[in-house]
């Protein structure tokens, strides 16, 4: 906005200049800062990846060998020693338990399933490739080395691989220790469970028959009984084995395909399928062998699956047999106890149960003794097992990375580029904006005189005018009209002092023959209504009688403003139907409508006011207006009222003021900061005056400190806060004028954005 047009030019100033780097600060903070991060970025997106290292120390001492060591060759022995450790080190069995320590392959997979999985296998040579080992000097330190983009991995990684490596060699120089341990620990639950039922089932029976030692005579009917009921159970045992293990058999048989394991049977079955099942474990490894070197279709192979499945048949007959045989064994136990059992009628059953029971408790607490023997056999053993690798120093988190880029000389290049760029760039915008916000662009532009303007308020702000004044809302239809009729509602508040300096400026400005004032505005959402009723209130309020006529037919607001009736009013008044006195609205009309007797008479000079609304909405406004009757209304309101107010639609979007416009003293243009651009806003002067109107001003509307300079300078939203000298009043809180400084804040950003993005026509 350095210049206006060719004809009258405006030169900024420095402070101008200044209101202009405001104005667009938010562009050219972009554009530094835009510059600055992408330099930046730039350079930190082409260095290469961030690298960080962390090492851990473990210490290795071979056991000694003693025959090794009188022999003269322990010194061989442990530089071979090392050698091996630092090959394990690096072992792929080794990286798969780092793996699955800390978490990147599931612990419940075997090794077998993790190498069967071709991703699982590629994340262990990952980390073979990470990690490094080599030895400190000639001692007996190793270095563990990790390599990654991520210091705690690194470390975490590190510090894995040392524990782990410890935990394998433990593992594998007491491999025999730890699994038997492991076995027994699992015999001691299972054996200590049976000798608690055992006992409890003997101590039980003997209770509930009341059995003493005197009641158990009969020994060898006991032993006779005692024996075949043993030999019953173990054979009825053996049975059930047979038939799972030929069920299984035929079902493995059946399925086609054989995987050369061996025939797990429980118990013996007999000599013969004890050869068969070797051969075919001798079978299975020769298939191992043979599958190195050829595949499942070669002659070898393939003969040797079917001398497989030759011995799987001979096995299923062998069970059969076996089967039989054992059938027939059960039948002769059963037949011997029946006939014990008749050859010892004499003997009482509950001892001979009892005594089968009390056999058990000594048979489980013979073996749990053992077991619990043998335990601390394993424990003294684990006690002293074989430890070489020790933990020297443990893994850190490195601060730095092994390849530092600094970028920060490039970021500050790139903001210092932004800020000039950004310079220019909200130079080019000002010199390029259509708009104008000025008084002196408005003036110089246009070559009229802005006689007033109007501050913007936000809603917070409304809310706090209005708030403690007895008979005043601060929400809903009520907030809105007491906004729309400030002047009458708060007539100490800023915005009616605006009011007041217009109608001063306005009175001014008139030769004495302007009685008859049309307000318009070049578009919607201007405020020319708003204008238009408190300029009608405040010159009432001087003590001059006004008549406000809403002459806008098409979206008519004073009968709102006013709590009126729209009908009847200037329609039918121009149609004939009555005349426009008898349709004019009088103070009393005021009382009796939304209003209400209290906030008409909250401020005097109301009465003074008189109100011709619109009426009807008609079909063709122009011709309405046209016509002679508004002629003859406006001679006689001439005669009659001081001063007559008339509300016209806007004038980019109908005639309706330009068919006024030369019936009437003078053009009151009403203009919104930024709403229109220049061109359009001297194409409506021009169209006035081509009718032969006047605009006697201009009023700015919507005037805020970061859009109008001058609105900046005057300090009137710090001076005037809510009331001028009404102290009584109430003045600002803080809170409140921070919330609507962030508010605006926001409002800003957005509006700039907005015409960044958007670049307004000429």
């Amino acid at each position: 906005m350095a210049q206006i047009n060719t004809t009258q030019s405006y030169e900024l100033n420095l402070e101008e200049y200044w209101q202009v780097i405001l104005r667009r600060r938010w562009i050219i903070i972009f554009c530094s800062l835009s510059i600055g991060v992408f330099s930046a970025l730039f350079t930190w997106m082409n260095q290469p990846p961030a690298l960080y290292s962390s090492s851990a120390s473990i210490k290795i001492e071979p056991t000694l060998n003693v025959a090794a060591f009188f022999a003269g060759g322990n010194s061989h022995q442990r530089l071979n020693d090392m050698k091996t450790q630092l090959v394990l080190l690096q072992s792929y069995a080794l990286m798969e338990r780092v793996a699955q320590r800390i978490g990147m392959i599931p612990k419940a997979l075997t090794s077998e399933e993790i190498r069967a999985n071709a991703d699982y296998v590629d994340d262990v040579l990952d980390l073979k490739d990470s990690v490094s080992a080599s030895q400190d000097g000639d001692t007996g330190i190793i270095q563990i080395s990790v390599t990654s983009v991520s210091a705690v991995y690194a470390r975490d990684l590190a510090q894995a691989v040392a524990d782990e490596f410890q935990t394998f060699n433990i593992e594998d120089k007491n491999k025999k220790v730890f699994e038997a341990k492991k076995f027994i620990e699992q015999q001691l639950v299972v054996v200590g469970d049976r000798l608690r039922n055992a006992e409890e089932s003997a101590r039980n029976y003997r209770q509930k028959h009341h059995l003493t030692a005197s009641s158990m005579n009969s020994t060898v009917m006991s032993r006779i009984i005692g024996d075949l009921d043993q030999e019953y159970r173990q054979s009825t045992a053996h049975l059930s084995d047979l038939k799972f293990a030929l069920k299984q058999l035929n079902i493995r048989v059946g399925q086609g395909e054989w995987d050369y394991k061996a025939v797990s049977v429980s118990g013996n079955v007999s000599a013969y399928f004890d050869e068969l099942n070797k051969r075919l474990v001798e079978m299975a490894l020769k298939h191992t062998e043979l599958s190195t070197n050829y595949t499942d279709e070669h002659p070898q192979i393939q003969e040797l699956r079917l001398q497989a499945k030759d011995i799987l048949s001979s096995m299923l007959d062998e069970l059969a047999k076996q089967l039989e045989l054992t059938q027939q064994r059960i039948q002769d136990i059963q037949d011997s106890i029946v006939s014990t059992k008749k050859k010892y009628e004499g003997v009482p059953g509950q001892g001979l149960d009892l005594m089968r029971l009390q056999r058990g408790v000594k048979t489980n607490e013979e073996l749990f003794s053992m077991l619990e023997k043998k335990y601390q056999e394993v424990l003294i053993k684990e006690s002293e097992k074989i430890q070489e690798v020790s933990l020297v120093r443990p893994a850190m988190v490195s601060q730095v990375r092994i390849n530092p880029v600094k970028i920060s000389q490039t970021a500050i290049a790139g903001v210092i580029l932004g800020l000039v760029l950004g310079l220019v760039v909200s130079l080019v915008r000002e010199s390029m904006d259509s708009s104008v916000g000025t008084i002196e662009e408005v003036e110089a532009f246009l070559d009229v005189s802005v006689i007033g303007f109007v501050p913007h308020i936000e809603h917070d702000e409304a809310i706090e005018l209005f708030s403690g004044v007895e008979g005043l809302m601060t929400s809903g239809a009520a907030l809105e009209r007491q906004l729309r009729l400030v002047s009458h509602f708060s007539p100490p508040s800023t915005i009616a002092e605006a009011y007041r300096s217009l109608r001063t400026n306005l009175l001014f400005s008139q030769t004495g023959q302007q009685r008859v004032i049309l307000v318009t505005s070049s578009t919607v959402k201007e405020g020319k209504s708003t204008i238009a009723a408190n300029l009608s209130v405040v010159v009432a309020q001087q003590g001059a009688r006004v008549l406000l006529i809403d002459a806008d037919l098409r979206k008519p607001m004073q009968h709102h403003t006013f709590g009126l009736k729209r009908v009847p009013g200037l329609s039918e008044a121009l149609l004939g139907q009555l005349s426009w006195q008898e349709a004019t609205n009088r103070f009393s009309d005021v009382m009796l409508g939304d209003m209400g007797i209290d906030q008409a008479l909250m401020t005097p000079g109301l009465d003074q006011l008189d109100i011709l609304a619109c009426g009807h909405v008609n079909a063709n406004p122009p011709d309405l207006l046209g016509s002679p009757m508004m002629d003859t209304i406006l001679n006689e309101a001439r005669e009659e009222y001081d001063m007559v107010i008339i509300d016209m639609p806007p004038l980019l979007h109908t005639t309706d003021a330009t068919v006024i416009a030369s019936k009437v003293d003078g053009v009151l243009l009403v203009y919104h900061i930024g709403s229109v651009v220049r061109g359009a806003l001297k194409r409506v002067k021009m169209n006035i005056e081509n009718v032969g109107g006047s605009v006697i001003g201009v009023v700015l509307n919507g005037v805020r400190g970061d859009l109008s300079p001058d609105y900046a300078t005057y300090k009137m939203d710090r001076y005037y806060a809510y009331a001028y000298g009404e102290h009584e009043q109430g003045q600002r809180s803080i809170w409140l004028r921070y919330q609507s400084k962030v508010k605006q804040w926001g409002q800003n950003v957005w509006l700039m954005l907005s015409k960044i993005l958007h670049k307004g026509d000429d």
